[in-house]
């Protein structure tokens, strides 16, 4: 009884939310494609949000299934001839069915330029809501900041091995103050300093800390707190473009990082880590969601960039090459390439959940749950 109720109480608190937000994140990506795809007169068969067997749907008077799912981790749009959700390449069988009519309606048959568009669609759809989400946040709470409150510090790194400890509060670095946690990475990461004179309140005293820049990351992470710092209303929506763009921008340089070796690999949270920060946000208000969302909205408009294959950048790429060199990439090429991009995104995703599953010790929840 007690293990059910533990699993309940999880479901509710950590699963529930991140389905629920992430679903209407996922749901304006997908239409960015719909929209598209219906404007170059591409038929969309299914409008799906989640994997797998059908729960519920509808389908509307042009003959698109909207389907929700039983496994709600992501969704699709499938238009006509597509041999599968990615709408990668087209099913060569059920093209050849298929009436005249019929076939300019399929994806595959439309200019480069169009099936770019429905590529990129989904980004940009991300990358509106995101704007629009802000613009509506900082009119009514503010900017969300995130107070220089340590949240954890990691028992190897050397903000540990030099004081650093939860909960303190970074004040100032290098005799400069600090009001935002973001504030001390520059410091980190700038190369310029090869030691930080840190200043933290701690249990209602000032501890000045002596830290020597040996890596470029200093093994803590910010608590999870939220503050909103009230900005004009004629700031609002050039500070709501100016943030969308540093948060693009610093996905971009942290994976830079990754891939240079700069942060460890460590750092990829995956969906449990979305998961605690959907709860985290439920928790703490409308505000916070709303920023979450925002926060996952860039994110999956960013990554969907990318130039690998599968993903919406690897699609555009792949089609401006063959806008380039006037003829379609021979079938057998675009299989090798797809499929290597699916198994790098299957191998990130794995390393991923396996940091997770590390981090939030989800084997010894596992261990408690089941009778002894």
């Amino acid at each position: 009884m007690r293990e059910s109720l533990a699993l309940f109480t999880w479901v509710l608190e950590y699963f529930l939310p991140f389905i629920v937000l992430l679903s209407v994140i996922v749901f304006a990506h997908e239409w960015g494609h719909f929209w598209f795809a219906r404007r170059n007169k591409v038929k969309v068969e299914t409008f799906a949000i989640g994997f797998g067997p059908e729960l519920f749907g509808f389908t509307d008077r042009f003959g698109t299934r909207w389907s929700f799912n039983i496994v709600p981790l992501g969704g699709y749009v499938k238009m006509l001839g597509d041999a599968d959700a990615t709408s990668a390449t087209a099913d060569a069988g059920i093209i050849s069915q298929l009436t005249d009519e019929e076939r300019n309606q399929t994806l595959h048959s439309k200019t480069p330029w169009q099936r770019i568009q429905v590529a990129f669609g989904g980004p940009l759809a991300n990358f509106i809501f995101a704007i629009l989400a802000m613009i509506i946040l900082f009119a009514v709470y503010g900017k969300p900041i995130t107070p220089p409150v340590v949240g954890f510090v990691e028992p190897t790194g050397i903000g540990a091995k030099h004081g650093l400890m939860a909960n303190d509060r970074i004040v100032r670095v290098n005799d400069e103050a600090i009001y935002e946690f973001g504030e001390v990475l520059p410091f980190i990461r700038s190369g310029k300093h090869s030691e930080l004179v840190v200043k933290v309140e701690r249990d209602g005293k000032q501890v000045d800390l002596k830290i020597p820049l040996t890596e470029k990351v200093l093994g803590i992470k910010p608590s999870l707190a939220m503050e909103f710092k009230k900005i004009s209303l004629s700031s609002v929506v050039p500070e709501s473009f100016s943030t969308f763009w540093f948060m693009s921008k610093s996905i971009v340089v942290g994976l830079g990082e990754l891939i240079t070796g700069q942060r460890q690999g460590k750092e990829l949270g995956g969906m449990l880590a979305i998961g605690d920060m959907a709860s985290q946000s439920v928790k703490i208000g409308v505000g916070a969601m709303l920023w979450f969302m925002i926060i996952m909205s860039i994110n999956l408009g960013v990554l969907n960039l990318f130039p690998i294959p599968v993903l919406d950048g690897g699609q555009i790429l792949m089609t401006a090459i063959e806008w380039v060199i006037r003829r379609p990439i021979p079938e057998m090429v675009q299989k090798i390439v797809f499929g290597t991009g699916f198994a790098m995104v299957i191998s990130l995703m794995i390393y991923s959940t396996w940091n997770d599953l590390m981090r939030f010790k989800i084997f010894q929840m596992i261990r408690g749950w089941l009778p002894l």
